[in-house]
């Protein structure tokens, strides 16, 4: 085996071991905080808390990261965080320390950047998209392992086992990550203030807003009230779980396939344009639902959908930036998408308490049209997206 398709496995496990250990737990943690007679706006706040971290860190994170040139160092933190904070989350019982815990979990998820990067420098610069592509699927590969554990043992253990196995995940990716080798340093000429003209780049500004967009529908549904809806028409945990385990493997796929000819064919406007159409089908579908059946179809079209903006959109972010400035273009990137993770759980809370389930899912299909509608604009009108390229 080539040394670089060892650095790829092996950053690639350590990928789904780190999403294993932060996602393991999700879909049973809207219900259980639930259970601690918490409010669905309070809850709101904790799940959106997990953002709240990547919105403050991922900016200067990825400028910190371009500067000292290790990702190995914040890979290893990382992963470490990841099972620390589901410990915390099982111990600690209070709104205000729960809301920490799960911050917690967002630091870790700050550290994506480093993955990202790192990975996608195992591949040459023409097939920036497939490895963005390559390295999001690994993401969902342990979100989708994580779910299907979740969905098994969530019935006969409950959530607290779930808590103690993303502890456990987190420690062996840690172990793994000792045997990343460090990448070359080199000399650079990179400062500060040409990392923050970067981030002033109109094209990346609109790119990380529809990022964010995508994640606020994601966390403001999937992965928050979705799972509430489900059950209140009478979902069970194992039928939690394979909601999740559809969404991801859609999501999988959505993923891989940006890289794919068809992809290629369909062209960029509309591969984005689409995707949030699907998004907002989804979301729709959600809101009429009447029974538990018809959120798996619906599973399928939304996890699709995401799949392909998070990779379309990431790879975008990055293009066309110098290799020694491009953790920061990510970590600005991901900065601004972490608005949508804290903001989507939050707003979705907020309306479920005041409206109703119809209501508020209703309101983020049209969000999602509405950046469809965006997007086909940009596309038409704006000289920076003049040029597709998937």
């Amino acid at each position: 085996m080539s040394d670089v398709k060892s650095k790829r496995m092996l950053l690639g496990t350590i990928t789904v071991l780190f999403w294993f250990a932060q996602y393991v737990y999700i879909p049973f943690l809207t219900p259980y905080l639930l259970s601690l007679s918490m409010t669905a706006t309070v809850v709101g706040m904790i799940v959106g808390a997990y953002g709240v971290t990547q919105l403050i860190l991922r900016i200067p994170l990825g400028i910190t990261i371009d500067i000292v040139k290790n990702h190995k160092i914040f890979i290893f933190i990382g992963v470490f965080l990841a099972g620390l904070s589901s410990i915390g989350i099982l111990l600690l019982d209070s709104p205000l320390m729960l809301f920490v815990a799960n911050a917690l979990s967002g630091v870790a998820s700050s550290t994506w950047i480093s993955f990202t990067i790192l990975y996608s420098s195992y591949y040459e610069k023409s097939q920036g998209t497939k490895a963005i592509g390559i390295i999001n699927a690994l993401m969902n590969v342990g979100t989708l392992a994580a779910f299907l554990f979740g969905g098994a043992l969530f019935e006969p253990f409950g959530i607290r086992a779930l808590f103690i196995l993303s502890f456990a995940f987190g420690i062996i990716g840690c172990i793994l990550t000792l045997f990343i080798k460090p990448e070359p340093a080199g000399k650079t000429n990179v400062t500060a203030a040409s990392l923050i003209k970067v981030m002033k780049d109109t094209k990346l500004l609109i790119v990380s807003i529809l990022g964010a967009f995508v994640w606020f529908l994601m966390f403001g549904t999937v992965y928050s009230f979705t799972t509430s809806a489900a059950k209140e028409l009478g979902a069970t945990g194992l039928q939690l779980g394979a909601l999740y385990v559809l969404f991801s493997i859609l999501m999988i796929i959505g993923s891989f396939f940006v890289g794919t000819k068809a992809a290629g064919k369909l062209g960029e406007k509309n591969n984005i344009a689409l995707s949030f159409v699907l998004l907002a089908v989804y979301c729709g579908g959600v809101a009429f639902a009447s029974g538990v059946s018809l959120f798996f179809p619906l599973q399928m079209l939304g996890g699709f959908g995401s799949g392909v903006l998070s990779s379309v959109l990431m790879s975008i972010a990055v293009r066309g930036i110098d290799s020694e400035k491009r953790s920061t273009a990510m970590g600005f990137y991901q900065s601004i998408y972490s608005l949508g993770i804290t903001f989507g759980p939050i707003v979705m809370g907020i309306l479920v308490d005041h409206t109703s389930k119809m209501v508020s899912f209703l309101s983020m299909a049209i969000i999602s049209l509405a950046c469809a509608i965006f997007v086909l604009a940009i596309y038409k009108f704006s000289p920076l997206f003049s040029k597709e390229a998937v």
